[in-house]
């Protein structure tokens, strides 16, 4: 069978906290072969070090007692944590973002921020402070497997990629010597301990993700690289990773959202598993030897594929991670098995699943949420672009745009592709068509889902019934955005009366709309990322910036 020698799970959201949801995710792992946990947070080193070399016992008595104690907590939990995975057989893995710090640091050397506020990344005292760190962590948590580390994103504190520091050391600096000297710097004390160094590509251009796999090639041959199976993020609609395969002597692994920060955040349920068995199988003939499912996101709390239709993502991950040929069908009935997750229950509540009493439920059940990929897919993309903010609508003109072309654009990785939503009447005439389509769509969703699960407890059909019609206001939605965000920027630019008029009358349906799913969400009492899926202050925004565009 054609597998992967690691094969991880990853929490990234603040369920790593809570023991419950930390052994429910071990248990799952163990008996589905999968050997690693991950813990991704980007500060997660400093929760859990000092240094000591800045922060004696003595001052943070006198300055930072909570911040002391907490530290001291910190470690015992995850040292539990590691002792729980080990006696399973499974690895750990800390996931961080650097430079990051404690903002009292800067108390100590102030010459890092500058007069404008902006914080030098180019001062000598980050790589030293960020050999203490390392020590100290491998000190006090001495039996992780490894670090892995992302170095060139906007999300750290402090990074080359976003510097805004004018002083002539980053001026001069060359960005590759600034990546190799902080994965060097990372690297020294974990390969001194026998621990594995994974450097994560994770970068805004592909310029960025060149630099830091040259940086990591560069600083050695041990370190391991790790990908997404798409670049930048994690998008069903994007091409592969082209990196795959192409890392010189490194290791590399390949990452997968199974829960759906880019498709539907989890409440909706779709399918990637299909996607995710081509991908596998590229990866692994593309020399591959690791693959990261993960399982929540970093923003949204009480969500995880653990309260989800989408467990069936991890558990497809899980399957086929040990055989990318493995049949699909085997993935769907090891779904119906293990039993379906109510998305209307936050994850804390740590529901157990109800397994369909119908032998053959997992048929209709894959009909579904394949069919659902293909609405969720017409629905938060056009034509193959992010047209979405983590799932919400577009608020503004400008930022859906920006959202496909700049901020989560695919010209840098197939050049071109943005030629498929520029302003013309033959794309909008399609766009419009895909948009239709999945209002259409999804309308016979529940007609696929039901007849699958009516035997079920009672309140759990209620509870999917009330998903469904949610899914149904959620992508007409997203028709309504379309139409108005599209008919505004060509009557911006043919400039003709007749295109500002029917502009302006699509604000009407948009507007009308808006008040529907105020209503509809009026004195209900939701998990709370149903009102971030359809917020209807977005809306608002999105109203206001049409009418005002139009009005000039």
């Amino acid at each position: 069978m054609r597998g992967f020698s690691l094969r991880a799970l990853e929490i990234h959201s603040s369920r790593m906290w809570q023991t419950a949801a930390v052994e429910s995710a071990l248990n799952f792992a163990a008996k589905s072969g999968l050997n690693a946990l991950i813990f991704h947070q980007n500060d997660l080193v400093d929760r859990l070090v000092f240094p000591e070399q800045l922060f004696s016992d003595t001052l943070m008595w006198k300055r930072w007692p909570v911040r002391m104690h907490s530290i001291y907590n910190n470690r015992h939990y995850v040292n539990n944590v590691i002792r729980s995975a080990k006696a399973r057989g499974i690895a750990f893995y800390l996931e961080i973002k650097e430079i990051s710090f404690p903002d009292e640091v800067l108390e100590f050397v102030p010459e890092l921020r500058n007069a404008d506020g902006s914080i030098c990344p180019t001062h000598p005292f980050w790589n030293e402070f960020l050999g203490w760190k390392v020590s100290e962590l491998l000190t006090v948590v001495p039996d992780i497997a490894g670090i892995i580390v992302s170095a060139g994103t906007r999300e750290s504190k402090v990074s080359i990629s976003t510097n805004t520091c004018n002083c002539d050391r980053c001026r001069d600096v060359d960005p590759l010597d600034w990546y190799l000297r902080l994965i060097d710097t990372i690297r020294r004390p974990l390969a001194s301990a026998g621990k594995r160094l994974v450097v994560r590509d994770f970068a805004y251009t592909a310029d960025q993700q060149n630099l830091l796999i040259e940086a990591a090639s560069k600083c050695s041959e041990d370190i391991v690289i790790s990908l997404k199976n798409t670049p930048h993020d994690f998008y069903p609609t994007f091409p592969n990773n082209p990196k795959i395969g192409h890392c010189g002597n490194n290791e590399q692994w390949v990452e997968f959202d199974t829960w759906g920060q880019f498709f539907g955040l989890g409440f909706f349920p779709v399918s990637v598993v299909e996607d995710m068995q081509k991908r596998l199988r590229y990866c692994h003939d593309n020399g591959v030897t690791g693959v990261i499912f993960r399982t929540d996101w970093e923003v949204i709390t009480e969500a995880s594929v653990f309260n989800s239709f989408n467990m069936l993502n991890l558990i497809g991950g899980a399957l086929l991670c040990q055989n990318v040929d493995a049949n699909l069908d085997d993935v769907y009935r090891a779904w119906a098995n293990y039993g379906l997750l109510s998305p209307m229950r936050p994850a804390s509540a740590l529901s157990k699943p109800i397994v369909p009493l119908e032998d053959q439920a997992w048929e209709s059940l894959r009909n579904f949420m394949q069919f659902s990929w293909s609405v969720m897919e017409k629905t938060v993309y056009v034509r193959g672009h992010v047209f979405h903010e983590d799932c919400q609508f577009p608020d503004s003109v400008e930022k859906a745009f920006s959202m496909m072309v700049k901020i989560h654009g695919r010209d840098d990785w197939e050049p071109g592709a943005s030629r498929l939503v520029e302003i013309t009447k033959s794309n909008l005439e399609t766009i419009f068509e895909e948009k239709a389509k999945a209002v259409e769509e999804v309308r016979t969703l529940s007609s696929k889902l039901l007849p699958s699960i009516r035997q079920l407890p009672e309140s759990f059909c209620r509870e999917i019934e009330q998903m469904l019609e949610l899914y149904e206001l959620y992508v007409e939605g997203f028709q309504h955005c379309a139409r108005t965000i599209f008919l505004t920027r060509w009557a911006m630019l043919t400039r003709q009366e007749r295109d500002y008029k029917e502009a302006e009358a699509s604000l009407r349906p948009l507007i009308r709309y808006r008040k529907q799913v105020e209503r509809r969400l009026e004195n209900t009492n939701y998990p709370h990322y149903v009102y971030w899926l359809l917020d209807v202050r977005r809306l608002d925004q999105l109203i206001r910036d049409v009418s005002r565009l139009l009005a000039n």
